[in-house]
Parts: structure tokens; C-alpha cells; sequence
């Protein structure tokens, strides 16, 4: 899928057009219709539960990014600037009036999503923008639905990573990310301007993670985005993302994410109801 990266501009009208900020119903379900857009920084009036139904998504906002792979989900609080990119993703959001939410909603929280939230995503999407407010049936749904993620938001920021305070760790975050099978602490604290021991230090300070931690983490979220992927290989991805074994990236993998490399690659590859997609045959 040809993935398209909408500017500032173009993000702010495309989200006017939608008119998800304006529409009268206190809840409704919006199904992205450009899964391989890249929105630029906005914000919305209200919560948004965002979810991929099938491949992986991406969210950003100030201090982090996450990735959001198939089953797990994010809520953005009302206001939040964020940003996100879907690439072959096809992702449905919930929008709640924060007057009607259950509870109150900090920051943005990413978390499991379990069968029932899962379910009840899916079969939101009757109720569209336009939808009638005084539905009755929409507007129990959708309150019922936000009692079920009330708990789930005390679950935890998985598939996080640190975005940094300072130019020069935000710039050594950069290069890592820009190619992590081969990221490197002294060529990260070249690009930045620092020397490898005060880049080391700030870094901590800055992300609260050591240098070598993120690098693993950053690796282990790649090679999520690469298993969602018809076809992948956890040998070939392990190797691409830079492990030397695998056995350690599996570890690595399975602290990160609860689940082993080809656990979680069966999981990704189904499609919205439930079958697995199809692919050409995998070696291991």
C-alpha cells in the first residue's frame, strides 16, 4: 500500500471535513479511510480510543511514540497534540465527549485490548459520525463501552519509546531510530554533539531508560512493525533489527510484549474477523 504523508495543512482539513469535533452525538465510531496516511500534529475536542484492526499503527505525541500492534490500543485524552501514521493498518477509532466519560483521562494510555473491547470496537462501527444523538441504543452502547475501559487504563504505557527532553538526546534518539539493527552509542553521540559519556547521562536523566535498554526496546518495537508483515520470518527478523541470537530476541521480545516472536506474529496476521490473513509460506 502506497503510504501518504498529509502535511499540517492537510490534516486540519481533512479533520474539518470529517467533522468529528462538531458532531452532536456525545459518542460515535469513525473507520479511517486512508490507512496508509500519516497524520501531521493535531488534537480533538475529544477522547479517542484508537485502534488497528489489522497491521500496525503508530502514535506520537510530545514525550513519547508507541507502536500499536493488532490487540492492543490506545486512548488519547481530549486536547492531546498527537500525531500518527498507519502504513498498511486499517484502524477504527471511538470518539467520546469527555462531559460522558466515566472517568478522567490524564495522558494517553496504551494497553491490551481484551475480546470484549475488541468486539465491541467492531460492532461500533454501525454508528458512525453522522449517527442519530438520541439514539438510544448508540448511546447505551457507547456508555457501556466506556465502563469497559475505565479499568483497562491502569494497565500501563506498553510499547513506549522515550522521546527526550534536549536537542541533543532527542537527536541521538534520531539516529537510533533511523536504522536500530545497527545503532550505535558513539555515532549517536557524534550526531548529537556530545561526548559519549555525557550523552550516556543525560540520556538516563532525560528517559528515565539507560541507553542499551531503549536500543533493545527500540529494536523489539521494529521487529513488531516486521511480523505484522505477510510472510515475515522471525529468524530473518530477529537478524534485521539487529539481535545477534535468537534466543536473546526472544527474550528481549517476550519482556516487552508478553509474547513470544511467533506468538505474536500469528496474532497480527489475522484479519478484523478473527481468520488468519494470507501470506506466502514462512521459514523460521
Amino acid at each position: 500500500m502506497q503510504s501518504r504523508v498529509m502535511t499540517p495543512a492537510e490534516t486540519t482539513r481533512h479533520l474539518e471535513q470529517l467533522g468529528l469535533d462538531h458532531a452532536p452525538a456525545r459518542a460515535f465510531a469513525y473507520e479511517d479511510e486512508l490507512p496508509g496516511a500519516t497524520y501531521a500534529w493535531h488534537t480533538h475536542a475529544r477522547h479517542q480510543l484508537l485502534y488497528a484492526i489489522a497491521g500496525m499503527a503508530r502514535l506520537d505525541v510530545e514525550d513519547a511514540s508507541f507502536l500499536l500492534p493488532p490487540q492492543r490500543a490506545a486512548l488519547i485524552p481530549a486536547g492531546e497534540r498527537h500525531a500518527t501514521a498507519r502504513r498498511d493498518a486499517s484502524v477504527v477509532s471511538i470518539y467520546f465527549d469527555p462531559a460522558a466519560f466515566p472517568c478522567a483521562v490524564a495522558s494517553v494510555r496504551v494497553f491490551e485490548a481484551p475480546a470484549l473491547l475488541r468486539e465491541m470496537v467492531l460492532y461500533a462501527r454501525r454508528w458512525p459520525v453522522a449517527r442519530r444523538p438520541e439514539d438510544a441504543a448508540a448511546n447505551t452502547f457507547f456508555a457501556a463501552m466506556a465502563d469497559v475501559l475505565g479499568p483497562l487504563l491502569d494497565r500501563g504505557a506498553t510499547y513506549r519509546l522515550p522521546r527526550g527532553r534536549t536537542r541533543p538526546v532527542q537527536r541521538a534518539i534520531a539516529c537510533a531510530l533511523r536504522d536500530v539493527s545497527s545503532a550505535d552509542l558513539s555515532r549517536a553521540a557524534a550526531f548529537a554533539g556530545a561526548t559519549e559519556r555525557t550523552l550516556r547521562r543525560r540520556f538516563r536523566e532525560e528517559t528515565g531508560v539507560t541507553w542499551r535498554a531503549f536500543v533493545t526496546r527500540a529494536r523489539v518495537l521494529r521487529a513488531l512493525d516486521l511480523l505484522a508483515s505477510p510472510g515475515a520470518s522471525v529468524t530473518q527478523v530477529a537478524v534485521d533489527v539487529g539481535f545477534q541470537s535468537l534466543g536473546a530476541f526472544a527474550a528481549a521480545f517476550r519482556a516487552v510484549t508478553g509474547q513470544s516472536p511467533s506468538e505474536f506474529r500469528r496474532t497480527a496476521r489475522r484479519s478484523p474477523d478473527g481468520e488468519e490473513r494470507s501470506s506466502s509460506p514462512e521459514v523460521d
